[in-house]
């Protein structure tokens, strides 16, 4: 897709770069917002008496599309192609941030972006890699999975971005290990992508960092999603076609790209799965994220960000403790960890919620129980 120098040195000149970008041009926007009323839907986030300017992304999508083109001796048909994508994402997301958008137009502009990707830069899953025991699968399935991936993967990003500095740390974490995986296996172009999206995302974490000056938005979470898609697919393509003894090949080919992304998966595929239960849209919104449960467990913004990202790392680490083992090993590893940890922080998060009712019930009573002495006593008077 893109032919770009390499070196090690080259990446860090990406980086920095974006970094510098989004860290001049974020002040920018903030102002912009401000005097254009530009703020965070307040129904959506915790603090929502405390609104904020909102499409933080457009700063970092800049970053990484100058950072790119300065670092990069591009193939100019295909970036195009990609810019053009990622721009129907950008806008979509800047939309929804200045008025709402109707779930099925958000969703066909996916659709569209998704299948340029697919379709026309062949940027797709092109087997299942032995997961159920397939390998080889017919091209038309091949552009429905891979569609269907970069959407699940864009909209479960975008659904994390509900506290300050998570979507940043987890953005800054999956961008850190595809960047440094693409380097070490000599795909550069990737590598470069990656290392843009971290350097937009570290000067974006300086304003969004608890208590933040600007929230990402769908404009950033939406887009920074997509391209974490893009990437993610041309890990496990690339993974799965490199020679058996190359160093730094998983055998577990899907496995390595769902630790990565454990947090807005599993969080997004919880969320789902009670909000169906409950008779709700999968899409209707409300406060039951691991974020929203960490702070009514009593942590603030920082402490859950930290936690969950902490979280998000120990998935990568067992990832690559478990980097000779297949899918059929790996994928249940992780699902078993993940419904662990999730299943505790439900049951300490009930636990509470039960303590607060008890507690709830004695100051009621011992409230009855003072009201009736009064009573008494003005009666006797």
């Amino acid at each position: 897709m893109l032919e770009v120098n390499k070196g090690i040195s080259g990446l860090f000149f990406t980086a920095g770069i974006a970094f510098l970008i989004a860290l001049l041009l974020m002040p920018v926007l903030i102002l912009i917002a401000e005097k254009n009323n530009f703020k965070d839907k307040p129904f959506l986030k915790v603090n929502s008496s405390l609104l904020k300017p909102t499409m933080g992304g457009l700063p970092i999508y800049f970053a990484i599309f100058i950072s790119i083109s300065l670092s990069s001796d591009v193939d100019f048909i295909q970036t195009l192609y990609l810019w053009v994508s990622s721009f129907i994402i950008l806008t979509i997301g800047i939309r929804e941030d200045v008025s709402f958008l109707r779930s099925y137009q958000k969703f066909i502009g996916q659709i569209v972006s998704a299948v340029i990707i697919v379709a026309v830069c062949d940027i797709r899953l092109m087997s299942l890699y032995g997961l159920f025991g397939v390998y080889e699968i017919p091209l038309v399935i091949s552009y429905g999975i891979s569609a269907f991936t970069i959407i699940v993967i864009t909209n479960a990003y975008n659904l994390i971005d509900g506290i300050d500095g998570l979507a940043g740390s987890v953005g800054i974490i999956c961008s850190l290990f595809f960047g440094v995986w693409f380097y070490l296996t000599e795909a550069s172009a990737y590598a470069f992508i990656s290392f843009a999206i971290l350097g937009g995302l570290l000067a974006f974490l300086q304003f969004n960092w608890a208590p933040s000056k600007v929230f990402m938005g769908d404009t950033g979470s939406l887009m920074i999603g997509f391209f974490l898609s893009i990437v993610t697919i041309k890990f496990i393509d690339l993974n799965y076609n490199l020679q058996a003894d190359h160093p730094f090949r998983f055998d577990s080919f899907v496995g390595p790209a769902v630790a990565v992304l454990i947090v807005p998966l599993y969080d997004t595929l919880r969320v789902f799965i009670k909000r169906m239960l409950r008779g709700k849209s999968p899409m209707h919104p409300d406060r039951t994220h691991l974020h929203h449960i960490l702070l009514r467990l009593g942590c603030n913004h920082a402490q859950a960000t930290g936690i969950l990202a902490t979280v998000n790392v120990i998935f990568v680490l067992l990832a690559l403790v478990l980097k000779s083992f297949p899918d059929m090993v790996v994928l249940p590893a992780l699902i078993i960890t993940a419904l662990t940890l999730g299943t505790i922080t439900e049951l300490i998060f009930k636990s509470m919620i039960e303590k607060r009712k008890e507690e709830l019930k004695e100051r009621n009573r011992t409230y009855r129980k003072e009201a009736k002495v009064i009573s008494i006593s003005k009666s006797a008077g």
